[in-house]
């Protein structure tokens, strides 16, 4: 590892924050044209640290068998540094945390830098008559507010308008294992969903995506998605006289996403 840059990360057990630091590092690797680079990711437990007690595997082991979907895994080396205090924080309702350290101080540590990246090309296939939801009422711990404006009685109305005949529609949990929630994503036309949790596989595979948020953090983690704004948009935007255009302007989305992500690398294959 001499003579690589690194990156220092800090690990949490949210999928969509080791995600994000892979595509940082992959996006990095690939801008300043480097042979490889060094993520050093930092936990604050143990390698067999089990957040729930129904997890089907650790949060390392969810990372490791992502990043071997990515375009070009081998361009990033992930370490790991367990049991770390390197970016603990007491009052873990902080808003504003030291998240990163580029070794170069490339980046502002509390921003947000550059994160578009893609799975390999041999992962992209032609999506099914299939609908992906997940929404924030089983996990473990609350999200934050902004994340569930949406109450349980919401979701229930959104899924129910989501059972079409000819459809599958499938619902994810932090308890599905992360093969079975990749490929899940990876067959579906579309996904809906709160802003989190499974996030960072619907974008690397531009999928057309509907989330209830106002935040601009939102645009940041997830830019091919369609943002919508109150209960009533949402459960609005799926009725019949309204679905065709308001799939339309999801796919829309999503494409313009995708076409220009997929033009700024080097991606062999026409998706």
């Amino acid at each position: 590892m001499e003579g690589l840059h690194k990156i220092k990360w800090r690990g949490t057990y949210g999928v969509g924050d080791f995600m994000q630091a892979l595509n940082v590092c992959h996006r990095y690797c690939y801008d300043y044209n480097l042979g490889q680079v060094n993520l050093e990711m930092h936990w604050e437990h143990d390698e067999d640290y089990i957040y729930h007690p129904k997890d089907p595997e650790t949060i390392v082991e969810r990372m490791t068998w992502i990043h071997e979907k990515y375009k070009e895994p081998e361009r990033v080396l992930v370490t790991h540094v367990f049991n770390s205090m390197e970016f603990h924080y007491d009052d873990v309702d902080q808003k504003v945390k030291r998240r990163f350290e580029f070794d170069n101080d490339r980046y502002d540590p509390t921003g947000a830098p550059p994160n578009d990246w893609v799975f390999a090309e041999r992962e992209w296939i032609k999506p099914e008559k299939r609908i992906v939801i997940w929404t924030p009422h089983y996990n473990k711990e609350q999200p934050r507010r902004w994340k569930r404006w949406l109450t349980e009685d919401d979701w229930s109305d959104i899924i129910e308008l989501l059972r079409w005949d000819g459809w599958v529609l499938t619902e994810l949990t932090y308890r599905t294992p992360i093969r079975a929630a990749y490929e899940q994503i990876q067959r579906c036309k579309f996904v809906v969903s709160y802003d989190g949790m499974w996030h960072y596989i619907a974008r690397n595979f531009c999928k057309p995506h509907l989330i209830p948020s106002k935040e601009g953090i939102t645009t940041y983690n997830t830019p091919q998605a369609y943002k919508l704004k109150s209960p009533e948009d949402m459960k609005e935007f799926f009725l019949p006289e309204n679905l065709d255009a308001n799939l339309k302007k999801m796919n829309d989305k999503a494409k313009l996403f995708k076409d220009d992500l997929i033009g700024s690398i080097n991606f062999q294959r026409k998706v």
